[in-house]
């Protein structure tokens, strides 16, 4: 064991950078009586993250912009609250050409409408720099914020505050003061809604969302083509006879694109992930179908350094009771690579999931398995999808333990094949050991009565390498 530990400090001192970027880990923030949940997640400069979602709070039906710092190992630094009386949501967060983050969604704390276009900057202690609001008389609504190769910014949403009967697409152009360059709608004489926008190659902008004026009246998956100044180029539809909506769109360095679309139309299926890769002028090259025989829906799409793709969504398929974060890693023609769900007991959503340099992944959402209310969850994963932890990443990983029964009531066997352990830890979801040995019983019996009901993470080590194993304690 003491070679064992002095290799292990060697390893520690020879290649620090490396076990720093192999540290992963899920964490939940709870913060009882409110419901909170984080929308989005981006890395900073200095090894930490920063997450955007919301919290509600004392006052009935309202809600306020919620921000949560954390370090390299997602422990908690601080959390900030903005908004006022009414609600305020964010949708997506921005890293700024000035080191600062947007924030943006809508308010009904602030401007003219019902529900009016939220932009909050705030600087990188949560400082609020400034709040924006965006629209008229009607209803406003951003989902998305783009920087553009000009230096300025690109806002996506809806609005029918023009006097419209219906909502339209909406792209409103600002510079980085938050002043309006340009603003301009698409659609037709019914509801058409923008949900991502991404700037192309040639200057112009793609933009991904529903329409409700073009093809089928339960909503078609809706794909706009801009030029620069925001004309339209060409537009086109995608979808059955039931509703289908683009949610997220990203631009692969030839050209083309790929989507996500929340499919309805599937025969035989409530809801599943649709992916649409399409030519640079919306030709279909390749468009599939995930999911099972529940409700599976899409939230985010990111392209990979692998020149594959990472999906965020949340399902109710595959044999789980209640909703899952579910994360999809494809390859470059659409292929599965591996799937994998997260969470606990009860309902988990994932919204947002982004690639960092060294190939791991980092997914937001929210989670009620821990807690009486939802709460922030948080997820740092290798790049197998796994929350392997540590220096344990550098050895062989076995995939065939298998823990039983599972879920528990507290007391759980192993079956670990001939592997032969030199010692075994549990960590709750909270990344909390609550079990340590390394004197390992031969009939590998270990009772866990009187832990809290959850998620639980086996993390055992042994001469031919390190394994790991999920259960659930009821």
């Amino acid at each position: 064991m003491k070679k064992l530990l002095s290799l292990f400090a060697s390893i520690f001192l020879v290649y620090p950078s490396l076990i720093f970027s192999q540290t992963y880990f899920q964490k939940v923030y709870q913060s009882s009586p409110y419901n909170q949940e984080g929308q989005d997640v981006l890395p900073m400069t200095d090894g930490g993250y920063l997450i955007a979602g919301y919290t509600s709070n004392s006052t009935i039906n309202d809600c306020d912009v919620y921000v949560i710092k954390t370090d390299a190992l997602g422990n908690l630094v601080w959390t900030k609250t903005y908004g006022g009386n009414k609600p305020d949501f964010p949708y997506h967060m921005l890293a700024t050409n000035d080191g600062n983050y947007f924030l943006v969604g809508y308010s009904q704390s602030y401007g003219g409408g019902d529900y009016d276009i939220l932009l909050i900057k705030i600087d990188t202690a949560g400082n609020l720099l400034w709040t924006k609001t965006y629209g008229g008389n009607g209803n406003d609504m951003a989902r998305d914020v783009i920087s553009t190769s000009d230096g300025n910014y690109m806002i996506v949403g809806w609005s029918n505050s023009p006097g419209l009967a219906d909502q339209n697409a909406n792209l409103i152009k600002i510079d980085p003061a938050g002043t309006v360059i340009w603003s301009k709608l698409y659609g037709g004489s019914a509801n058409d809604y923008g949900n991502c926008v991404k700037q192309t190659s040639d200057g112009g902008f793609i933009m991904v969302g529903q329409t409700f004026s073009f093809g089928s009246p339960g909503g078609d998956a809706y794909l706009v083509k801009t030029n620069a100044n925001g004309d339209t180029t060409w537009t086109k539809r995608f979808g059955g006879a039931y509703s289908d909506e683009g949610y997220y769109i990203t631009v692969n360095p030839d050209g083309s694109y790929v989507f996500l679309v929340r499919d309805s139309s599937t025969a035989g299926k409530d809801i599943d992930v649709r992916i649409i890769k399409t030519d640079s002028i919306g030709n279909v090259i390749w468009n599939k179908v995930y999911g099972g025989n529940q409700k599976d829906t899409p939230k985010m799409i990111q392209p990979t350094s692998d020149g594959g793709y990472i999906v965020g969504a949340i399902s109710r398929s595959f044999g789980w009771v209640n909703p899952d974060m579910w994360i999809l890693k494809l390859n470059n023609t659409g292929d599965t690579t591996w799937t994998r769900h997260y969470g606990g007991s009860q309902n988990e959503h994932c919204y947002a999931i982004r690639e960092l340099p060294d190939g791991s992944y980092i997914a937001t959402g929210k989670t009620a398995s821990f807690g009486p209310d939802f709460d922030p969850i948080f997820l740092k994963l290798n790049p197998n999808g796994t929350l392997a932890v540590g220096i344990n990443e550098l050895a062989v990983s076995k995939t065939n333990i298998k823990v039983y029964p599972n879920p528990t009531n507290g007391l759980i066997k192993l079956d670990i094949g001939d592997i032969y352990p030199s010692k075994i830890s549990i960590k709750n979801i909270l990344g909390e050991e609550i079990y340590l040995n390394s004197v390992i019983p031969n009939d590998l019996t270990l009772d866990l009565k009187g832990q809290k009901p959850g998620v639980y993470f086996l993390l055992g080590e042994s001469t031919s390498g390190s394994f790991s194993a999920k259960f659930i304690v009821n």
